[in-house]
């Protein structure tokens, strides 16, 4: 019996181990007293274990260095040669086939059942909302497309695009909490997304003019980051104004002013 004493059972057992220069999982522990602080010193013991080398670890260790012995001395030294030199012409080539087209199929794949639970998803908030679509989805890519089609074009689009916006934010929420957060998604209703590109084009360019004519700056309503992006591009080599975005999310505006 070796005993080791110090004010913690790990402590003991740790000392143990360092003297015996064993592992945790080649010993034996047997606590025999537990520590104890007292009261004010009176009463206190500190922590006793008997540690002793495991019976499997010694009966184990000598089979792993009879095996490589017997190899060598039955084994010719051409023939591991020979075999290991024809190998290496073929399985790197499949190897690289493998590594390559394996993760971008399997990855395509995680995007397209991904993009099936965000249409359950989107469309049981339809419903709920008292909207009848239907809806298509295609994944491109790291882009995801869901357009739908319903005689409620109004109501799903609403006031300058609020309720689309706010399910295509939602729709981005939903990817991020499934930790796809490099996905993009679109949400589209009756080529809303063409029109919209279209009137926001013309809102720059007029408003461009505009600060130009008065000199002053203007600030347009509060839009969402890819509406905000489709100004700035729209004036980015514009000669006269210059744009930059002011405020927090969501009341961030697009600011056009003179350079």
């Amino acid at each position: 019996m070796t005993l080791y004493t110090s004010e913690t059972v790990d402590g003991a057992v740790k000392q143990a181990l360092q003297q015996l220069q064993l592992d945790r999982s080649q010993v034996e522990v047997a606590v025999l007293t537990k520590p104890r602080k007292g009261f004010f010193g009176i009463g206190a013991r500190k922590a006793r274990v008997d540690i002793k080398p495991a019976v499997t670890v010694n009966s184990k260790q000598p089979e792993k260095t009879e095996k490589p012995v017997t190899k060598t001395t039955d084994e010719s030294a051409t023939e591991p040669k020979s075999a290991s030199a024809s190998k290496p012409v073929t399985t790197p080539t499949d190897q690289t086939v493998a590594t390559t087209e394996g993760p971008t199929v399997n990855r395509q794949a995680e995007y397209q059942q991904v993009a099936a639970e965000l249409n359950q998803y989107l469309s049981t908030i339809i419903s709920q909302l008292g909207i009848d679509a239907t809806s298509t989805v295609e994944v491109k890519h790291r882009h995801i497309n869901m357009n739908f089609k319903t005689e409620q074009e109004g109501l799903l689009i609403g006031k300058h695009g609020r309720t689309i916006n706010a399910l295509q934010s939602l729709a981005q929420v939903f990817l991020n909490h499934k930790r796809f957060s490099k996905l993009e998604v679109t949400l589209d209703v009756a080529n809303y997304r063409e029109r919209r590109v279209e009137t926001l084009t013309r809102l720059a360019e007029n408003m461009a003019r505009e600060v130009v004519a008065t000199g002053k700056p203007v600030y347009l309503d509060p839009m969402p980051s890819f509406e905000r992006k489709q100004i700035h591009s729209v004036l980015a080599d514009n000669e006269h104004v210059m744009t930059y975005s002011a405020g927090t999310e969501p009341k961030r505006a697009v600011v056009i002013t003179l350079k």
